[in-house]
């Protein structure tokens, strides 16, 4: 088993199919990137399969925070695009971009999660089934569900 460098980022590792990427056109049939280098670069690169709008996805990557939470880019920051139509709506980080995804994308649920999670109901008036009281503090709950 020899060695190879990462023409990327010039680090020696064994030139084994575990530290280098398959590539059927090269002499030794490896990449002349490692592993790592690969998947560093695909995920600043390549957009999720879906993404309409190349442009906004690409403009999303940019970002340099989660457009919900605020958190700062890390590596598992995330394109969001709507599934159906292919809409890039903004860049996530991994725990929000999976909390969407938990709720189906459903903005309704969402709004079922929040009343839930303010003690509230989505009438407003009943008591949440767990036996706490309800506290609305407006009694228009229109804020959340307009007639």
């Amino acid at each position: 088993m020899g060695m190879l460098t990462c023409t990327r980022c010039k680090t020696e590792k064994p030139a084994t199919a575990e530290f280098f990427p398959l590539h059927n056109k090269k002499h030794n049939g490896l990449d002349s990137w490692c592993r790592q280098c690969r998947s560093e670069y695909k995920r600043g690169t390549v957009l999720p399969k879906g993404v309409s709008d190349k442009k906004r996805g690409y403009e999303a990557r940019a970002l340099t925070e989660c457009v919900i939470c605020g958190d700062p880019k890390d590596e598992k920051f995330a394109v969001d695009h709507d599934h159906s139509t292919g809409h890039v709506r903004g860049g996530l980080c991994m725990r929000c971009n999976m909390g969407l995804g938990h709720f189906r994308d459903n903005p309704e649920l969402l709004r079922f999660a929040a009343l839930y999670l303010e003690g509230r109901c989505a009438c407003g008036e009943c008591q949440p089934y767990w036996g706490g009281e309800a506290k609305v503090e407006d009694e228009n709950t229109d804020v959340f569900f307009p007639i």
